[in-house]
């Protein structure tokens, strides 16, 4: 199951979390295995970011959390596509937009617990 949060440092109306929501369920299957069926989202818009101590331009920090891919395959296609769609619908300079990659090696829902074991998982 992967996870993508999204900051931003300023309001986002309803339909730019639409189209965020939609460019990100297409964008994550570059991580091979993973689709928009098993994608968990949130957004967190005027968040408190600074950069170089200023937070008067648009900048976010995006986390993706991806179960099970340790070789971190489609990584790199999946952050450009991720820059590529905040500065299409939020006009945000991509050297403004930090993408964070975290490994889920367990999870749990419904009292079922998934573990990837480190042992042949990628």
């Amino acid at each position: 199951m992967p996870f993508i949060i999204s900051r931003v440092n300023f309001p986002l109306s309803d339909e730019q979390e639409t189209a965020l929501k939609a460019g990100l369920g297409q964008a994550i299957s570059l991580v091979p295995g993973k689709s928009e069926a098993s994608l968990m989202l949130g957004f967190e818009d005027s968040y408190h970011l600074y950069l170089n101590g200023e937070n008067s331009l648009p900048m976010a920090y995006i986390t993706v959390a991806v179960f099970s891919n340790r070789c971190h395959r489609g990584y790199g296609q999946l952050s450009a596509a991720i820059s590529q769609l905040f500065h299409r619908v939020l006009d945000i300079d991509p050297a403004r937009i930090f993408i964070n990659y975290e490994d889920i090696p367990a999870w749990s829902v419904a009292d079922r617990t998934f573990d990837d074991k480190r042992n042949g998982a990628e």
